[in-house]
This record gives structure tokens, C-alpha cells and sequence, in this order.
């Protein structure tokens, strides 16, 4: 449940930076499509491919994959598809994809970073968006008060992308490799 209730924010947050979410939403339609996928791959990981969703990451830990629905009477309904979960040892792992609605405005990458670091405690890291293919891509690693962060957001004509990987501080050196991969697993699908 702390899963879904990290992804709404995620999709709250990103909804205010593109101009939605003025006041309280509808409660949220959650939609669980499957729970604790555990099919691993040759190289241990399991390949999380979102049920509704237009992309595809590769989990080091078994991964739930669900939507969230809800009405916003700004920009219409909001969706979310989004595939995460947590480990024994505090790891967070989560891809959400935001689908973008005609009354959307665009959404500024470098804000959507900042307000995850500042929801961590953390010095905004500086970012460079970058031009990848069909989507505008940013990277970011920072450091909060008890919690680090390696994330990658990103946008296309269809959707907001926002692949977190949160790790306690404690476990930093060991953390930052798994999620450095998890996050560079990331794809945008057709």
C-alpha cells in the first residue's frame, strides 16, 4: 500500500507542475494488475513491463505493476501506470508513467527533480535535460537527510516518465550500482 500511496504523490506532484491539482482530487480508481512478480531473467533481474503502461524497466527485487485513476477538474482524468516495490533492506524501486491529457501543460523536468530532492531534504541537484530519441530526458543522484535518491524523469509526447530508485543512507555505497542499473534499465516502449 505504501507503494500506491508513493506513486499518487509522484502523479500529484507531477499533475501541479503542469498546471492541474488545484484542489483535493476525486479518490483515486487503484487498479492492482498483478502483486510480487518474481520471473527472473538470465542475469537475475526481473523484467517489469507495465500491464497498461508504455514502458519497461528491469527490477532487481520482485516488482508489483498497477494503474491509478482519477479526475481532476482542471485537466480531466489523470492515469498512472506504474510497476515498484520495496526491498528487506530498505530499497524503494519505482517506474510511474503519467499519461498526458489535452489540458496538461508541459512539464518543466528540472522542477519535477527539485521537488522530489526537496521532498528528501536535499540540495537541488542541477539539471541538464537532454534530447533522447522521442523524449526529453533528465538525470539526477542526490543525497537527503536519511535517504538517497537516483532518478531519471522524462517526457514524451503521450506520457511523463519518473523512474526512482530511494535507498537508505546507511547502505549508499552498496545502493548506488543497483540503482544506477535499475534506472539505466529503463525504456520507453512503442
Amino acid at each position: 500500500m505504501r507503494m500506491k500511496r508513493r506513486a499518487l504523490a509522484l502523479a500529484l506532484a507531477t499533475a501541479a507542475i503542469s498546471g492541474a491539482a488545484s484542489g483535493e482530487p476525486a479518490k483515486p480508481k487503484v487498479e492492482m494488475h498483478r502483486t510480487q512478480v518474481a520471473i527472473k531473467d538470465a542475469d537475475g533481474w526481473y523484467p517489469a513491463k507495465s500491464t497498461r503502461g508504455r514502458f519497461s524497466v528491469l527490477s532487481p527485487i520482485p516488482f508489483n505493476d498497477y494503474s491509478i485513476t482519477f479526475d481532476d477538474p482542471n485537466i480531466g482524468e489523470l492515469v498512472l501506470h506504474g510497476v515498484g516495490g520495496k526491498s528487506a533492506d530498505g530499497m524503494e524501486f519505482g517506474a510511474i508513467e503519467t499519461v498526458r491529457t489535452a489540458r496538461q501543460k508541459d512539464v518543466d523536468l528540472r522542477q519535477l527533480v527539485a521537488n522530489v530532492a526537496a521532498k528528501q531534504g536535499a540540495a537541488v541537484p542541477e539539471v541538464r535535460p537532454e534530447r533522447v530519441g522521442d523524449e526529453d530526458v533528465a538525470h539526477a543522484e542526490f543525497q537527503g537527510r536519511s535517504r538517497g535518491v537516483v532518478m531519471r524523469a522524462s517526457k514524451t509526447q503521450v506520457g511523463v516518465y519518473t523512474v526512482v530508485c530511494e535507498y537508505p543512507g546507511a547502505i549508499a555505497e552498496q545502493a548506488k550500482p543497483t540503482c544506477r542499473d535499475y534506472v539505466a534499465s529503463f525504456r520507453v516502449e512503442d
